[in-house]
């Protein structure tokens, strides 16, 4: 017996037909721009940050706790989506779900939540910059014809109620100042953040158990959990120098950290592996400032 239709089922206003009708060129240029909402390139941008900590603006405690958003959002994304069980358009390369729109819902915890955390420049500004980028994934999920507009509006409006949640529920926000941070978290907002992570991640598997991101995501949150109380006070005192030798051993150690759990959560069909290689991973990620320089200065 088929399924009866649901009005959500059918949510398009013709944005898929126009998307079917763009110039290849055009498409292709959304096609890029799409990656901006690329969970593992969002996880290789936050890596890069807690490494560096306050030379590319954002303390290394609040890269932290940015990482910790970006598993949150995981658990809601795959979470919702099979909750609600709404397919992609017709023209859609990829099978699956599409409501809500993991890129949107993805991009708009990450991209807001570090225009939050960040303290270099007006905060206004930032907070502009991070709605451009996120409105822009959003355009691109629907022009290149993953997604309906319903899916990237939604992602959207959850990814930003979820950042005011968390956000007025931990560490809050000071609109004092025009610049700096918006909000300064401490090292139990980031435990708890975590374990938050966690909980949704742990929630998520009981519709969607065989997904291999969030089994990623779940590995992560619990390697996050342990690494940020055994290493959390020391990597916010550490001051790294931009030295070869801890430009070698913490960039290489971010890249290997990321390749094997990318590569795992891609290849292997194992749940358990991948939450092992998840928490392993997160473990070497979040101790690498101290790794890379076991000599270096405290703040």
């Amino acid at each position: 017996m088929t399924a009866p239709v649901t009005p959500l089922a059918t949510r398009g206003i013709g944005e898929v037909a126009f998307a079917d009708s763009l110039p290849e060129a055009v498409t292709a240029v959304f096609w890029a721009l799409t990656h901006l909402g690329n969970p593992y390139l969002l996880l290789a941008c936050v890596a890069l940050a807690y490494l560096l900590g306050d030379r590319v603006g954002i303390s290394r405690r609040s890269a932290a706790f940015a990482l910790g958003l970006g598993l949150c959002a995981i658990g809601l994304t795959i979470g919702l989506k099979h909750l609600f069980g709404l397919p992609r358009p017709p023209i859609s390369y990829r099978d699956g779900l599409g409501f809500p729109s993991g890129h949107a819902l993805g991009s708009t915890t990450f991209w807001g939540g570090v225009a939050v955390l960040a303290h270099r420049g007006a905060w206004r500004r930032r907070l502009a910059v991070a709605a451009a980028v996120v409105a822009t994934v959003a355009l691109s999920r629907v022009l290149i014809g993953v997604h309906y507009l319903a899916d990237v509006v939604a992602g959207v409006a959850i990814g930003t109620a979820f950042l005011a949640a968390v956000f007025e529920l931990g560490p809050g926000f000071d609109l004092d100042d025009r610049t700096g941070a918006l909000a300064t978290p401490t090292g139990r907002h980031v435990t708890a953040l975590f374990g938050l992570a966690l909980a949704l991640g742990v929630a998520a598997l009981l519709v969607a158990p065989g997904e291999s991101e969030l089994f990623l995501g779940i590995g992560t949150a619990v390697g996050g959990v342990l690494a940020w109380r055994r290493f959390g006070e020391r990597v916010t005192a550490v001051s790294l120098e931009l030295s070869g030798r801890t430009l070698a051993v913490g960039g290489g150690g971010t890249l290997v950290a990321l390749a094997a759990m990318s590569g795992v959560a891609e290849f292997a069909e194992n749940g358990l592996l991948i939450v092992a290689v998840g928490a392993v991973g997160a473990v070497c990620l979040l101790a690498l400032p101290v790794v890379a320089a076991p000599d270096a200065t405290t703040k």
